[in-house]
């Protein structure tokens, strides 16, 4: 029953999922269209023009661009320095079928988006690609789009997790309602015994399930990864020999100082001296800090400057998906930013709540049920965790306040909705894609199989009572 699901998934989407760029446009044309609508002006049009060309080049959203942009870089140095690329390599190779290779891309990749959503991204696509190499050296028939689809699929995990935009927001005892709920600790949202419970019945589960999958699911043609080789298979190139004399000329004085390794050590001391001091003033990790990470630990793990130089021009090459698309979206957040279209579906989903279950003691689950639904609609057009919230929150908070319901559990159904539909939407996609020279139609099949598949586990995690902490 599974593997004929995701197996007819898989083949729909092959034949109507378009690719992203196309979808992000028409996205864009969707959302102009509706928010006219909504105004109901012809005078509007001019106001959602200029509201769409301000979001397409807001400073915080390109710059929030440009850092998945160096996360792709900067993760890639990091996965090719040599003792990094052979730990990839020994991981890969443990698995003896297609649905062991699935299981372990999809476990690997939820546990590092629980941990921080940076590193599950990353971790899953260099692991998909490490494993889909393997699959070629031992000339073993794979369904590469499942493996791939595997490691995004890790990715339901992050916003329960300890990277959680919403839940690490409302912490701060500055944050935007924090006059109408106060600061919300962690221990009530991402260490209550309810969210850990689901999120580790989907760190279980989601191996289970794409391992099924992989019964049915046919071989697929590999990419030729090795012409992006790892340090430790790649010939040196600092040397260049010369056509006339067909011989290697002899390097210059500055090559030699390039390749001293101590050079590398000095600006990676200095990194790993800062990294203690940047948690203590910032009390968390963040994107900025995992970029950071990646950057101090390539440099350090690299045997020279050549090798870290020529490991970041690769990691570059990839983000063109990134810089292309990710302003697309960013325009239409500015839309609806500007149409208060997402303030008005978090408002009809409170009213909704209140005409089904007003004074019942369903209220509390219909409303949880209701801001997962609106968040996980809103996360198809903005599917940054820490922009919805932005729009979203405040009404949700509001709401909850109104009818009596914990604003913990308000903060968790928002943050699960958001996560559930990354599964429908290419935006955090783009950074794999380009890993693995995977097209979107080749994983979109089976991301939404399990995206299917997991609703049961995120409403029953909805109806049950809010969770204490752990």
């Amino acid at each position: 029953m599974l593997q004929s699901f995701g197996a007819s998934c898989a083949r729909w989407a092959e034949r109507w999922v378009p690719e992203p760029l196309v979808l992000a446009a028409a996205l864009n044309l969707v959302v102009l269209a509706v928010a006219w609508m909504a105004l109901g002006e012809w005078s509007a049009v001019g106001g959602l023009a200029e509201a769409w060309y301000q979001g397409l080049w807001a400073p915080r959203w390109l710059a929030f661009a440009f850092q998945m942009a160096f996360m792709l870089a900067t993760g890639s140095v990091l996965v090719e320095a040599p003792w990094v690329a052979q730990g990839i390599r020994r991981l890969a190779g443990c698995w003896q079928s297609p649905a062991g290779a699935v299981r372990l891309t999809a476990f690997t990749a939820a546990l590092l988006s629980w941990l921080h959503w940076g590193l599950g991204l990353m971790g899953g696509a260099f692991l998909a690609r490490e494993i889909g190499r393997e699959a070629r050296r031992r000339q073993q028939a794979l369904p590469f789009g499942l493996v791939v689809a595997a490691a995004y699929g890790g990715f339901l995990l992050w916003h329960g997790g300890l990277s959680g935009s919403a839940p690490l927001l409302v912490a701060q005892a500055d944050h935007p309602q924090a006059e109408l709920v106060g600061a919300i600790p962690i221990s009530q949202t991402i260490f209550s015994w309810n969210n850990l419970g689901l999120s580790l019945a989907l760190l279980l589960i989601l191996p289970w399930l794409l391992g099924r999958m992989a019964h049915r699911a046919g071989p697929q043609p590999i990419p030729d990864f090795d012409q992006e080789l790892l340090p430790a298979q790649a010939p040196s190139s600092d040397c260049k020999t010369t056509e006339s004399e067909g011989e290697a000329a002899a390097p210059s004085t500055f090559h030699r100082w390039t390749r001293r390794a101590w050079l590398l050590w000095l600006p990676a001391v200095w990194g790993l001296v800062l990294l203690p001091a940047w948690f203590r003033g910032h009390g968390g990790v963040d994107l900025n800090a995992v970029l950071f990470l990646f950057l101090t630990m390539g440099i350090a793990l690299h045997p020279d400057w050549n090798s870290l130089s020529r490991a970041f021009r690769r990691g570059a090459g990839q983000s063109a998906g990134i810089l292309l698309q990710f302003p697309l979206y960013f325009a239409a957040m500015g839309v609806l930013q500007e149409s208060g279209l997402v303030t008005d579906l978090a408002h009809a989903a409170a009213s909704a709540t209140e005409k089904l279950a007003g004074g019942t003691a369903w209220l509390g689950p219909v409303y949880r049920c209701g801001c997962f639904a609106v968040a996980g609609l809103v996360n198809l057009v903005v599917p940054s965790g820490g922009g919805q919230w932005a729009l979203q929150g405040p009404v949700v908070l509001a709401g909850a306040e109104r009818l009596g319901e914990s604003p913990a559990a308000a903060v968790l159904a928002t943050a699960y909705g958001d996560e559930w539909t990354n599964l429908l939407q290419p935006f955090w996609a783009l950074p794999l894609l380009s890993v693995t020279k995977t097209r979107a139609r080749t994983i979109f099949g089976w991301a939404i199989a399990l995206w299917v598949l997991v609703l049961p586990l995120y409403l029953l995690a909805l109806l049950l009572p809010p969770g204490t902490a752990a």
